[in-house]
């Protein structure tokens, strides 16, 4: 009996180890770069994996003035977690819920507003969703890259 738990243990340790080294750090490499708001106004950016880290700003900008910021960063781990820092506070942890090659999902249902920050690749566009946890009161933001200055 005492071995046959020790093995199972064992077994426990070496999938957990396996699975936490198969998480590719650049899986999200499909969101970096500056990507611009279909408004004209929202402008979100996203640096290359960092051994798994991601970091990111958004701003909206309103008669070439900013008028509210977010500094962003998504730590690595099997299940990255997206971390806000809306007008540099925070920040607010979104553990990822699902994660796809074009997509990922991130929620927190303790946060008053959003809950649950989606963002995918429609193509070459990049698209998102913030809403609560059940997806009412769900906005969605189309993007396309930036033009070269």
């Amino acid at each position: 009996m005492i071995r046959t738990l020790l093995c199972l243990i064992a077994l426990s340790a070496c999938t957990l180890t396996t699975a936490s080294e198969e998480a590719d750090p650049n899986r999200l490499d499909w969101l970096t770069g500056c990507w611009q708001g279909d408004d004209g106004m929202t402008r979100e950016v996203w640096s290359g994996s960092e051994d798994g880290y991601y970091f990111g700003y958004s701003i909206v900008l309103k008669d070439g003035h900013a008028v509210f910021f977010e500094q962003m960063r998504v730590d690595p781990a099997p299940l990255p977690v997206f971390n806000a820092y809306p007008a540099g506070d925070g920040p607010s942890a979104f553990p990822a819920t699902e994660i796809s090659d074009t997509s990922v999902t991130f929620a927190n249902p303790a946060h008053d507003f959003p809950q649950k920050i989606k963002y995918w690749r429609d193509g070459t566009r990049l698209r998102a969703t913030i809403s609560r946890i059940d997806d009412s009161r769900a906005a969605e933001f189309s993007f396309t890259r930036c033009a070269e200055r």
